[in-house]
């Protein structure tokens, strides 16, 4: 049974991708409700998303996304699995795009982790979970699973084993 990995990344927007897009873009998703109901501003959004999304992507106009590249990377390496990436907002593909891609290339098993490690987030604690269960309803057959929360004590390790190797060399 194939197993693949989506990693679920925050994303965000190219430095060199206009502003003004993105300032709209934002704020058109903080009005909510209201662009819901008015088709143009709906298009408006849904054209704009698109645009900052797709906007041609390089380790010097993203280095978030050449980050989560290399992390892609390790994760695959350490795990022997294939590890897809997926972008919350701004990058390119989503987190669902990334789930399809990887019940298309055959994986029965999809394991959604997210890079945002701690709890309160609302992309971590509600939008990917969503993300994740319109998945499951799309690929009814595939055991779509999303590894959240994680362990504190275990972040928390990670956290400390890092600044420990870093205040070594303050000696």
């Amino acid at each position: 049974m194939k197993t693949t990995i989506v990693i679920a990344a925050h994303g965000a927007p190219a430095t060199d991708c206009p502003r003004r897009k993105i300032g709209m873009l934002m704020a058109l998703e903080s009005m909510g409700k209201l662009v819901s109901r008015v088709a143009l501003l709906r298009n408006l959004q849904k054209s704009l998303d698109h645009e900052v999304r797709c906007w041609p992507r390089t380790a010097a106009n993203d280095p978030y996304k050449a980050g989560v590249e290399a992390l892609v990377g390790r994760i695959a390496a350490h795990t022997g699995w294939e590890v897809i990436p997926g972008d919350n907002e701004f990058c390119s593909p989503d987190i669902g795009a990334a789930i399809d891609a990887a019940i298309a290339s055959g994986a029965a098993r999809v394991i959604v982790a997210t890079t945002m490690t701690t709890r309160g987030g609302e992309h971590s604690e509600t939008e990917i979970r969503e993300i994740v269960e319109a998945a499951q309803q799309r690929h009814g057959a595939a055991k779509i699973m999303y590894a959240w929360p994680f362990d504190p004590d275990r972040v928390a390790r990670l956290f400390a084993d890092e600044i420990t190797g870093i205040s070594r060399q303050f000696t």
